[in-house]
């Protein structure tokens, strides 16, 4: 049988990457059949996530672990005239363009290759902070800007990369001809802003945050619930909902209450009726108001933690989760893809290889250099 590992098989992709989008998007690809090569270096050069955590093995930090499965390793040291010259063999836009017209080119700057800030150092905050998601994700009431602690140009930038990258390499085989994709992550953050940007441009108002709070659904909001710290969303949009859960909660005469009788009069009272729900969900449990509320057809979620992911029943019966019984840090379970290829068979997630191991794999059969010239290159420190 097919199975969704060989989807991208014959795509080889050299990953010069560190941190989180590259690095993820690569193991997306690589969990889709493409032969990812990651290239670093001791000598400078090592992905950040490999210092991230406890362990004093720089293949055992976790966060490297999670973002590179299945990739493999080539360790070389770019700052040696040798190591230098063997990346230009392996990878070099107009070199290589030459010998590969169809060569498909992915680059993940903060903010792109050109521009006045495209020199500018960037990490998951402050890409998140500029594209304007820290301000505006943030409450009303709040003295300074707090954000979120999610790193979304990262996520961003890992799903549009690859999916990037897979629309070139269709269109390489269609027309025989590469491209070089700038995907500067702060434009593809800031794309998700797009109501915002036309609040401005077409009325002229500067948005505010917004908190919990929701034009087109009331209640709507985060409300705690029995035990600590525990909360539950519920988000009623029209009044067939709110007939729903007004029956839910035991209280049908809110149904005529002249406070609540249509959306714009809920919206207007909102106060009063976050009071009122407020009152009903402190005494019960997240996950049986949740059950209540979505069996009466009104949305509700459970905001869950870590511990409540892992034994999620949705989750485990689509297999969400994929186990490793041994590894560099001990047994873990860690995130698939999220999504299933129906009739195909998928293959397990792979740890990612330990620093350099395909080495000589790499330099032997794509450049075709023989063991003792390798092994001489290992005493030079150039692989390093």
């Amino acid at each position: 049988m097919f199975t969704a590992n060989e989807i991208l098989k014959g795509v080889r992709i050299l990953a010069f990457t560190t941190g989180y989008a590259g690095p993820y998007a690569g193991r997306l690809l690589a969990g889709y059949g493409a032969e990812v090569i990651k290239i670093e270096s001791r000598k400078g050069g090592l992905d950040t996530f490999r210092h991230y955590g406890q362990h004093k093995d720089i293949d055992a930090a976790p966060r490297f672990i999670e973002c590179n499965l299945g990739v493999r390793s080539l360790a070389i040291n770019l700052k040696h005239r040798t190591g230098a010259r063997l990346i230009r063999e392996l990878l070099g836009d107009d070199e290589l363009r030459k010998a590969n017209p169809k060569l498909v080119i992915v680059k993940l700057p903060g903010f792109g290759t050109e521009g006045p800030k495209s020199s500018y150092g960037t990490w998951g905050f402050n890409l998140t902070a500029f594209s304007g998601i820290t301000y505006l994700w943030n409450h009303p009431d709040q003295d300074r800007p707090i954000g979120s602690q999610g790193v979304y140009p990262d996520h961003l930038g890992f799903v549009m990369g690859p999916t990037l990258m897979v629309a070139a390499l269709l269109n390489s085989r269609r027309s025989g001809k590469g491209v070089t994709i700038d995907l500067a992550q702060i434009e593809g953050t800031a794309a998700v802003l797009g109501t915002t940007y036309l609040e401005t441009s077409v009325n002229g108002d500067d948005p505010k945050p917004k908190g919990n709070l929701y034009a087109v659904a009331a209640p709507h909001g985060c409300y705690r619930c029995q035990g600590d710290d525990r909360w539950c969303v519920i988000s009623v949009r029209d009044d067939e909902e709110w007939r729903s859960f007004c029956r839910v909660i035991g209280r049908a005469e809110l149904v005529s209450d002249g406070r609540f009788t249509n959306l714009q009069s809920r919206l207007k009272n909102r106060a009063e009726l976050d009071a009122i729900v407020n009152e009903w969900t402190a005494a019960r449990a997240a996950e049986a108001i949740m059950t209540k509320c979505q069996s009466a057809g009104v949305p509700a979620g459970v905001v869950q933690n870590g511990a409540d992911l892992l034994k999620d029943p949705q989750l485990r019966q689509r297999n969400y989760f994929s186990p490793f019984a041994e590894s560099l840090i001990g047994p873990f379970e860690i995130p698939r893809s999220g999504f299933i290829f129906r009739g195909m068979e998928e293959d397990p997630l792979r740890l990612p290889n330990r620093l350099g191991a395909d080495n000589e794999q790499v330099l032997g059969e794509l450049l075709g250099y023989d063991k003792t010239t390798i092994e001489q290159w290992r005493q030079e420190e150039v692989l390093a």
